[in-house]
């Protein structure tokens, strides 16, 4: 049974996990014979967006701040695109990644201020939560496993919408990156926020990618 499957899709199921397997030739008696087990892996794709703003839906722009303290390195900021070039912090490359085992759209985001590359990140704690941290850090081709604190699932915010998206984790599933109101001030915080319920509507996890 399980050649059968491999056959017919080029991936093998044996008890919780998928196994790919890939046909080396067919056989004198009618039957394939199948190569070494390739392990799972995220690759970097040709496809890379042009740089991309990134807006809530309170329509503010989020702004990388690498300098400032913990849990301040990025705010979404009442702000017109004309306040930042570049190397701003405000303009963000969005690379795709091909899945091994594909789960959906993902993706990295980078972003350049005062020359240097930071990469978005969902960094672990002591205590098991995830946060957002931007390490200088240039991505890389090839990411081993089925996990990794810069790959994020690009999903639509709601079914058949192209514009709004949330992103979620591939670290720790049921993470999203979100914003967080602060009491008595004009900046939101960029988040990792754990969402329990897969039907729940959280609007502060709606963001909006756009060229301008």
């Amino acid at each position: 049974m399980a050649s059968s499957e491999a056959a017919a899709g080029g991936r093998a199921k044996e008890d919780n996990g998928l196994i790919r397997v890939f046909p080396v030739c067919l056989e004198g008696d009618g039957t394939l014979s199948f190569r070494g087990l390739e392990s799972d892996h995220f690759r970097k794709s040709r496809n890379t967006s042009n740089l991309q703003i990134f807006r809530n839906i309170e329509n503010y722009i989020l702004l990388v701040k690498p300098e400032n303290p913990e849990n301040q390195e990025a705010v979404f900021e009442d702000m017109t695109t004309q306040d930042g070039n570049d190397e701003s912090g405000i303009r963000f490359t969005i690379h795709s990644y091909d899945d091994t085992v594909p789960r959906g759209k993902t993706v990295a985001l980078t972003t350049r201020k005062n020359n240097k590359t930071y990469c978005l990140c969902a960094e672990k704690q002591a205590n098991g939560e995830l946060r957002v941290a931007f390490p200088e850090r240039n991505i890389p081709e090839r990411i081993s496993g089925e996990t990794s604190d810069i790959i994020f699932f690009q999903i639509p915010f709601s079914e058949g919408d192209s514009k709004f998206f949330k992103f979620e984790s591939t670290l720790e599933r049921g993470y999203f990156l979100a914003f967080e109101r602060g009491e008595g001030s004009h900046t939101r915080r960029l988040v990792m926020k754990r969402v329990l319920a897969k039907d729940e509507v959280d609007e502060t996890m709606k963001l909006f990618p756009s060229s301008r």
